[in-house]
């Protein structure tokens, strides 16, 4: 696999997949922030989708791009949360992904394209969610926003999906990645500082709900072992587990580069 990019999610494509599928390019670069994207960083990614579909309509390979499942996609009150349902994005930055899923398959290439929700995972960078949490956590001060809800998703599951619907030939649709559970930010908070063995000071702040349900039932029937991945009321707690506080301090075996194929 060629891997555009040299992020959080990029990496972790390049020790699971390897020389693996080298017919696909993965889209792993772009606007990180779903809240603080500038339309310069907005215009790169655009450039670089481009020049992939250039490419892979020239060499004939396909295109794998990593669009959104968040609130900015799916928040609306008539977007019900399904690849082919509408959709009606509330954010730039999901109108933006839903603009490049419609300039790739006009593109006459190859492609599959994943709606992912907020990975969780090693090697992320500090500006993303569950980091950034954490940080907030360990500073004593943790603002929280009531009625926000997160759906998050272990890398590992993400990398099995992709492994499952490459290796099975799926192209030409999209497919969410997701847990199908919206977790409350109050339910993740005091998570990170059970696990961390310290109380903090919150600041909670009002605001309109953002629950968000991303159906799973494509993504379920497409790759059967994500029945497998333990979504539901438990799943949570075993993100914060592994990737939190002293457990995740412990933790020796770290990302390999061979794709998860059960929870550890």
């Amino acid at each position: 696999m060629k891997v555009v990019g040299n992020g959080f999610l990029a990496r972790h494509l390049s020790m699971a997949f390897g020389d693996r599928f080298p017919d696909v390019t993965a889209i792993a670069v772009g606007v990180s922030s779903t809240v603080n994207g500038t339309v310069e960083e907005f215009d790169r990614e655009a450039a670089a989708v481009y020049e992939v579909l250039r490419d892979c309509r020239e060499t004939g390979r396909t295109a794998l791009y990593f669009s959104t499942a968040s609130a900015g996609m799916y928040g609306a009150p008539d977007s019900p949360g399904t690849e082919d349902g509408p959709v009606f994005p509330q954010t730039i930055y999901g109108r933006h992904k839903l603009a490049i899923e419609a300039a790739i398959e006009v593109s006459g290439v190859d492609w599959l394209v994943l709606r992912l929700s907020h990975l969780v995972g090693d090697w992320q960078p500090p500006h993303q969610l569950l980091p950034f949490l954490v940080s907030m956590v360990k500073s004593g001060e943790v603002t929280v926003f009531r009625n926000s809800h997160r759906d998050l998703v272990d890398v590992r599951h993400s990398i099995e999906v992709i492994d499952t619907l490459l290796t099975n030939n799926v192209r030409r649709t999209i497919v969410n990645m997701a847990s199908g559970v919206p977790e409350p930010i109050e339910r993740i908070v005091r998570g990170i500082e059970a696990r961390l063995g310290v109380e903090t000071t919150w600041k909670v702040v009002d605001r309109p709900s953002d629950t968000t349900v991303v159906s799973t039932e494509k993504m379920r029937q497409l790759v059967p072992a994500a029945n497998n991945f333990g979504f539901g009321p438990r799943y949570l707690d075993e993100l914060l587990d592994r990737y939190v506080g002293p457990a995740a301090d412990k933790r020796t075996d770290g990302p390999t580069p061979e794709v998860a194929r059960a929870r550890s």
